[in-house]
């Protein structure tokens, strides 16, 4: 998330490769590896989200507002995708790959659309306010670790 030439852009594709790997592991019922990697996934996950909930979104509210509440709509999307793994850590526990595969396809598929939404308003609402912050937006960043202030 530091790189220079752009700062902003979030990996959201190894959350989505993460995921994939978990249900391959589930799919050929290695359900210790299925669920290593879905905790895995999920402190990735959670960790993501607080840096967006308490650092990016309020900068982008902060400098560019939110006429359209679109940092709004992502937090909502944040309590969804919470919701979604919440459930999908129950079904897993039951190494029922069929309930497990149910259970994951609207995780995977919130995922990747609240992924696309939010890469469209960081486009749209980054500038050079935000600029401007950079270093000090980066040591926020920074400064969440694992494992503290967790999101539920």
């Amino acid at each position: 998330m530091s790189d220079s030439s752009n700062w902003m852009v979030h990996d959201h594709h190894k959350h989505q490769a993460a995921l994939e790997a978990c249900d391959i592991a589930a799919g050929v019922r290695e359900w210790k590896e299925a669920v290593q990697r879905f905790n895995a996934f999920v402190d990735e996950l959670k960790l993501h989200m607080r840096m967006e909930d308490e650092v990016l979104y309020p900068f982008f509210k902060e400098e560019a507002g939110d006429p359209d509440d679109e940092i709004g709509d992502l937090t909502y999307e944040h309590e969804k995708l919470a919701g979604l793994l919440y459930s999908l850590s129950i079904v897993i526990k039951h190494k029922d790959y069929d309930h497990f595969e149910e259970c994951l396809k609207p995780l995977y598929q919130a995922l990747v659309e609240h992924n696309s939404h939010e890469e469209a308003v960081f486009s749209r609402l980054s500038g050079h306010a935000l600029l401007n912050r950079r270093d000090e937006i980066l040591r926020r960043l920074e400064a969440l670790r694992p494992g503290t202030h967790q999101r539920a």
